[in-house]
């Protein structure tokens, strides 16, 4: 997309030099900022003077201060009045639902005279509604604290934007002297600093870059906050498996939400029903701070196998009970005796054929699978790409925070933001470190605990393209109760699958689109559910099997094609609420090529489909034979054979 860039200008009392900023013209800004797009999480209230006791500035505040003026006179550089505004984003706003904004805070950089001061709350097709607020006063250099008139206010609702702004009014002599009224405060972070105007796309809002937010508060009335109140903002308790006897090493963040310092408070920690266990901290956390702790539990060395919850919950000084539903937060944990060691990692990338940090990615991890037998790579297109499959969209909404990223196994690692990583920052600035990177990864996961063996075997009938797979595994003593009955999710990837891809150059940065880019690793089918099949138990109850049958596409290469099998909890669906518990226990995979037209003949000369091994476990195609002992499958019977 070609950008436009058209030139305001602003001096900055710091440095008394005047610096050159940028409008993006492009395209009108879409106000109603998602949650996952929101470059901002929070906004923290904070006392002002000027301000009650119950009343808070709320916005882009940075290092606590609400009166922190970052850079000082930027000018339009044409006489005129520009409304501008920052949005207040729903995600920022959410701590003060039901709150009532009763003001705006606005910072000048010299007198502004009578100034018109807005609120509006923002549709979800992103405009502002028509019922808003406004108020006309003099404006003077400073911070400026401006009062709806009467009992007027706004009710913060949930899942609501606001955008909050004044109509500036640059003069000539402003012009002349190079020197606006205009403040700003941090880096920039989203829509929080805009312009209202015509760049040539319509007379619309659009985004001032590289100058930080604009200085615009809400002045909110938190007098319905609780006064003590604490929030569990994160708790954390390491790797999800652990062992009788070890301790239970947390992490947990307590944030002080309410309207005063908070002196002492308890973390009580309980596993499943048994005596909860309290820490007492004599420490103050002011309002709105927080306070990091690290209290461990030990895990009864007589505790069950299987899964357990551990229980969190806060009390702010002489409390009893917590003051509300975000100062208790569990999370499920799995505690094993026996395990065995995974046969393979299971990696699966979350792509995009249209994202051109593709082309720089994939054939590292390519490379990095070709160079890891323990590796097997899987690769999942979105939506909008020509070889994703409808089956697979669910991976990308609970994963994909980002394209391209992937998961080792599915699974969580503790202190991380995401169950997903991405390299994409290494693979620009430093990819000759990134298959390193990735092969750090797969062998810290192949360390981790597995509790179920998984072996395939397929047999192929190429003159009718079925693919038969007999499903086999042993659970470990235990294992049923950490795993429940496992499921079994069987993948059909293929190699060099011609398609398009846009693509970087790494030196120039330009992107194109190439027609025939080879593509690896693709999913291509389940054979199974997506989500897996519950497998059926024998023998004394920790063995399974399982027979799937499928047939493959006639415009798939099954020499290019792999048979992939993970083994994980079975679920009816996989969400946000469990979608830690569906990390993969193990995974192994076969080639299609090793299957392709075998065939033998019995006694009586019938061709019959079989299958030929050497004892080591190769396989081997049956015509052509050196003399030796093989095994010899053919259905479900498996016989040694002797050829002289």
């Amino acid at each position: 997309m070609r950008k436009i860039s058209i030139m305001l200008f602003a001096v900055f009392v710091m440095a008394a030099q005047a610096q050159q900023i940028t409008v993006d013209t492009s395209v009108p800004v879409k106000l109603n900022v998602s949650s996952k797009q929101s470059f901002i999480s929070e906004a923290k209230p904070q006392k002002v003077e000027g301000l009650s006791s119950i009343q808070r500035a709320v916005g882009y505040i940075t290092d606590n201060n609400p009166d922190s003026i970052t850079f000082k006179g930027a000018y339009v550089g044409a006489a005129g009045t520009y409304p501008v505004a920052a949005e207040i984003t729903a995600e920022m706003l959410e701590p003060f639902v039901g709150c009532k904004v009763v003001g705006v805070r606005l910072a000048a950089a010299q007198s502004l005279g009578k100034t018109n001061v807005f609120l509006y709350p923002l549709l979800p097709n992103g405009n502002a509604a028509n019922d808003g607020i406004e108020k006309s006063q003099r404006v003077y250099e400073g911070w400026n604290n401006v009062f709806f008139n009467g009992d007027t206010s706004w009710e913060i609702v949930e899942g609501q934007s606001i955008l909050v702004g004044y109509e500036y009014n640059e003069t000539a002599a402003m012009v002349e002297a190079a020197q606006g009224g205009i403040c700003t405060v941090g880096e920039s972070k989203g829509n929080d600093f805009l312009i209202y105007n015509d760049y040539g796309n319509g007379l619309a809002w659009y985004r001032i870059s590289s100058l930080g937010a604009l200085c615009v508060q809400l002045i909110v009335d938190v007098s319905n906050m609780p006064e003590k109140a604490l929030e569990l903002q994160y708790l954390d308790t390491g790797f999800r498996y652990k062992k009788a006897g070890e301790n239970v090493e947390m992490y947990v963040v307590v944030g002080n939400v309410g309207r005063t310092d908070v002196n002492s408070f308890k973390i009580v920690c309980q596993i499943d029903d048994l005596e909860p266990v309290t820490f007492d901290y004599q420490e103050v956390i002011r309002e709105q701070g927080n306070s990091q702790k690290q209290p461990q539990v030990l895990l009864p060395f007589n505790i069950s196998v299987g899964k357990h919850v551990m229980s969190v919950k806060l009390l702010p000084e002489q409390a009893i009970e917590p003051t509300g539903n975000k100062d208790v937060l569990s999370t499920v944990f799995y505690v094993y005796d026996k395990f065995v060691k995974r046969q393979q990692n299971y990696v699966e990338q979350y792509n995009s054929q249209n994202e051109n940090m593709a082309s720089l990615v994939n054939p590292l991890f390519d490379q990095a699978a070709k160079d890891n037998e323990t590796m097997i790579l899987v690769n999942v297109y979105d939506k909008a790409s020509p070889l994703a499959i409808d089956d697979a969209n669910y991976l990308h909404d609970l994963y994909a925070y980002t394209v391209p990223s992937f998961t080792i196994n599915r699974s969580y690692f503790p202190g991380e933001e995401h169950i997903a990583y991405d390299l994409n920052y290494y693979v620009e600035l430093y990819s000759s470190i990134v298959p390193g990177i990735i092969k750090d990864l797969v062998s810290q996961d192949l360390a981790q605990p597995a509790f179920s063996t998984i072996e395939l075997t397929p047999s192929y009938n190429a003159e009718t393209r079925q693919l038969d797979i007999e499903v086999r595994g042993n659970l470990v003593e235990g294992g049923l109760d950490i795993m429940g009955i496992p499921a079994v999710t069987l993948m059909l990837t293929e190699d060099n699958v011609p398609s398009k891809q846009v693509v970087v150059n790494a030196v120039t940065g330009r992107t194109s689109t190439q027609q025939n880019y080879m593509h690896k690793h693709v999913l291509r089918k389940y054979v199974t559910s997506p989500l897996g099949n519950q497998v059926s138990m024998y023998g004394s109850g920790n063995q399974f099997e399982a027979h799937f049958s499928t047939t493959i596409d006639p415009n798939w290469n099954v020499e290019n094609m792999t048979l992939v099998g993970i083994l994980t909890r079975a679920a009816d669906e996989v969400t946000d609420d469990n979608v830690m518990q569906m990390d993969v226990t193990n995974c192994c995979s076969v080639r299609l090529s090793e299957l392709s037209g075998i065939k033998t003949v019995n006694d009586n000369g019938d061709d019959v489909n079989a299958e030929w091994f050497t004892l080591d476990g190769r396989r081997v195609a049956s015509n052509g034979m050196h003399p030796g002992i093989y095994l010899v499958r053919q259905g479900s019977a498996t016989k040694k054979v002797v050829v002289r």
